[in-house]
């Protein structure tokens, strides 16, 4: 196949169109044609000049639309079509003669060879000669990529036409990318870049019957694109029960959060106070202290409080009266050390006393029902409830009283959960509420989540946090919501016995169907038994309308990772290794890391265990030879090859270009083949590994992300929170194909489903010290939450002898 020459192409058209009578067209739309016919899979140079210049020649679909579109006639276009085809066939006609040229040339150069020698001089070749064998033969690398691309174009059936749509349906997928990345932002932007939490709508406590549970029926939600995601689902939760809500990456999850959490549900009652934690929540930080904002956070306790003052200061003016100044109702700057319960009662002695002045009586009925719903929002432990909230999540004191600007992206996050938990809503959404957290704060929020007094959804990919968590499990599928009791392993044993019945059944059908069919068959000529023949038949007519459901089950997909070749001991030691990242300013006992040894052996199974900042990540980073130590020495095989997987593995591709482009970029050496097969045994094969990266699903992205580190064959693999972002099926994958590699493993991660499947050995970093732990996770477990509860005391103590001071 030959291509246009865009200058010639571009001559061409611009003669042709770029003319008095064409007003509407300029340079820039010639560019846009000649890139349209130039593109190799849309019209070729033979193509063209081999065709029949009319209405449904390929030049005319490719650039008829757009000359349409501009102004331009048919008579128009159809020249425009004729002068590119004349050029086609002069440029085909001067290929031919060159062609024709070289032919003569290399007839006339093997006459002129003479007599050929018969010598052992035949078996020698010029390096020419061997350079064209390899050429011939595909051994040459060089060619492989063009050897591929003219295999695919002749073993393609896709004809020129759907070629052009599948380039639309790119070209609608990027948009479609482009348009989602813009909504996010329009979101960001409209809660604001200091947001803390997700808004949250105030309740509406005259509606309804204040009833507790929460039921909608035919609840249907779609996408903007008419996608539709739940269709005709019940939608119901229990007070004070807690749902796992799972389902497959992109199947509406977080969607299904937004719209209760923004009451769009039709029928959803609006007297519950109900707020949704997004996974991700970017906040620029203001200089407000952590603990302040926590406390502003609440909506409705500010609101109230607001009000609280504007009824205090109508009462203070009122003349004549008496006490209001002198502590009856507590003056301003006694509001905080009076009890709300004792304003109650002031106030109810203020009413019995009795008062003409009816505006005064309604003022103190007002702020008698503003004391009591603060009353329920146990508003005088306000303070002492948020910091013993952000102490379980892993704050200290001194992170409490600092501005939130100096936080990470990460740490936000946390505030942003702990204002959620410090609100206290009637239905608290939490999606993917461990992402940002390290395993001393996920053990926290177990058992802070166990003890909620209000409903309780939470979307995430922890299998041991849904398990000790949740009570209820909402299965999202096929457009429906289905409920189950019990935690996450009750619901799959449950989910896998349901379908071994529903096979039960279905096949007890299709037994019971077969035996009928073979009577008829039998007897169907039989005239003695024609009306027992018709009974059965009408027998199974009916049994087809009846019929149960045919049993789909899904696949498990699993990957392996390629067992690498065996290597001499030390593969890595670790000896005396100090380190820190500003080391001027510090004392040597102060560092984040100081005289830490261990080894790592190809039957290493290391789990990196402690808090965050404790310098785990810094740990792998020395191991993975990204950081230097500063005392100390980290000793690595030469030979050894060290495979990275991280949460942020999948987010390293460009998504613009193919899995295919993004693994050869990766690995230049390989070729296009065999990376193609490559991928293909991660499900990753035909279209999908060649069309944009965008228009792969999540979990499509990290079977590539998968097939990157496979490709490695490491010796050791380093994993830094790899669960991140996963669906469960592609933990389970990882778990399975961890467990199956006979090489080295260091893993930091806060699942402990994947902790307790794939390590053997515990190693917690903390206090600059690395130590191995003398005991398995629960032990682990234990120790953790007395150390945390016993932290969150000192906290709300040292708070408390603050605010008495």
């Amino acid at each position: 196949m030959t291509a246009f020459d865009e200058k010639e192409l571009t001559s061409c058209l611009s003669a042709v169109l770029l003319t008095k009578d064409n007003h509407d067209l300029d340079e820039d739309l010639i560019t846009y044609l000649v890139g349209m016919i130039c593109d190799g899979d849309t019209v070729t140079l033979e193509e063209v000049a081999q065709s029949t210049i009319d209405e449904d020649c390929e030049v005319y679909e490719a650039i008829g639309p757009f000359l349409e579109s501009s102004g331009c006639g048919q008579q128009v276009i159809l020249k425009a079509c004729q002068a590119v085809q004349d050029l086609a066939k002069r440029s085909t006609g001067s290929l031919s003669s060159a062609s024709n040229s070289n032919s003569s040339r290399l007839e006339a150069r093997k006459l002129r060879q003479g007599i050929v020698s018969m010598s052992s001089d035949l078996d020698r070749k010029t390096q020419e000669e061997e350079e064209a064998n390899r050429f011939l033969w595909g051994a040459d690398s060089g060619v492989a990529a063009f050897i591929n691309e003219q295999k695919d174009a002749h073993d393609s059936t896709i004809s020129a036409k759907e070629r052009r749509k599948q380039r639309q349906d790119l070209e609608k997928a990027r948009r479609e990318y482009q348009a989602k990345v813009e909504a996010m932002e329009r979101e960001e932007a409209k809660e604001g870049g200091n947001a803390v939490v997700s808004a949250m709508v105030l309740p509406d406590y005259s509606s309804g019957r204040n009833e507790k549970d929460i039921h909608c029926r035919n609840v249907s939600i779609s996408l903007d694109n008419g996608r539709i995601l739940l269709e005709n689902a019940n939608l119901k939760f229990v007070h004070q029960r807690r749902y796992g809500l799972v389902g497959k990456n992109g199947i509406g999850k977080t969607t299904l959060l937004k719209a209760i959490a923004s009451m769009e549900i039709e029928g959803f009652p609006r007297h519950h106070r109900v707020l949704h934690v997004r996974q991700e929540v970017k906040s620029a930080g203001t200089e407000k202290s952590v603990l302040e904002s926590v406390l502003e956070s609440d909506a409705e306790r500010n609101a109230l409080l607001i009000k609280e003052k504007k009824i205090l200061a109508r009462l203070e003016s009122c003349p004549g009266d008496k006490g209001i100044n002198e502590g009856v109702l507590g003056a301003n700057d006694q509001h905080f050390n009076n009890s709300i319960m004792t304003k109650r009662e002031q106030l109810n002695k203020r009413l019995k006393d009795g008062n003409e002045d009816e505006i005064f009586n309604t003022d103190i009925k007002e702020l008698d029902k503003v004391y009591a719903r603060l009353n329920q929002l146990s508003s005088d432990s306000a303070e002492s409830r948020a910091a013993q909230i952000l102490s379980g999540l892993q704050f200290t004191p001194q992170m409490q009283a600092g501005p939130t600007s100096a936080l990470s992206g990460g740490w936000r996050m946390r505030v942003s959960l702990a204002a959620s938990l410090f609100i206290e809503p009637d239905l608290l959404l939490l999606d993917e509420p461990t992402n940002h957290l390290d395993l001393e704060a996920v053990l926290w929020l177990e058992s802070y989540l166990c003890e909620y007094k209000h409903t309780v959804v939470v979307v995430s990919h922890d299998r041991s946090f849904l398990n000790e968590v949740c009570t209820d499990i909402i299965e999202f599928n096929n457009k429906t919501l289905t409920y189950y009791k019990g935690n996450y392993d009750v619901y799959v044993r449950t989910s896998d016995e349901a379908i071994k019945n529903q096979m039960r059944v279905y096949q007890a059908y299709q037994d019971k169907r077969a035996h009928m069919m073979e009577f008829i068959e039998k007897f169907r000529a039989n005239a003695k038994r024609a009306s027992i023949v018709q009974s059965r038949i009408k027998a199974v007519e009916k049994m087809d309308l009846e019929a149960p459901d045919k049993v789909e089950i899904e696949s498990v997909w699993r990957f392996s990772i390629p067992n690498p070749e065996p290597l001499g001991r030390p593969i890595i030691a670790i000896d005396d290794v100090t380190f820190d990242y500003k080391p001027s300013n510090k004392e040597v006992s102060e560092y984040i890391l100081q005289k830490v040894n261990f080894g790592i052996d190809l039957d290493s199974r290391i789990g990196i265990l402690g808090a965050n900042g404790a310098g785990k990540s810094t740990l792998l980073n020395l191991v993975s030879d990204k950081l230097k130590p500063l005392t100390g020495s980290v000793s690595r095989n030469t030979r050894l090859r060290i495979g990275i997987f991280t949460q942020h593995s999948a987010d390293k591709f460009d998504l613009h270009i193919s899995a295919v482009e993004n693994m050869l970029n990766l690995f230049p050496n390989a070729a296009d083949q065999e990376m193609r097969s490559f991928l293909g045994k991660f499900q990753i094969q035909g279209d999908e590994a060649i069309k944009p990266m965008l228009m792969l699903s999540g979990g499509q992205k990290s079977r590539v992300a998968f097939a990157a580190l496979s490709y490695q064959r490491p010796h050791v693999i380093i994993m830094d929170e790899p669960t991140n972002h996963l669906d469960m099926e592609s933990i389970d994958a990882l778990v399975e194909a961890v467990k199956d590699f006979r090489g080295g493993l260091m893993v930091v991660s806060h699942d402990q489903y994947f902790i307790t499947n794939t390590c053997r050995d515990l190693w917690v970093v903390g206090g600059g010290k690395a130590t191995r732990f003398r005991g398995n996770f629960d032990d682990y477990k234990k120790e953790t939450l007395a150390r945390t509860a016993k932290r969150v005391a000192q906290s709300v103590k040292s708070l408390s002898s603050i605010n008495n001071n």
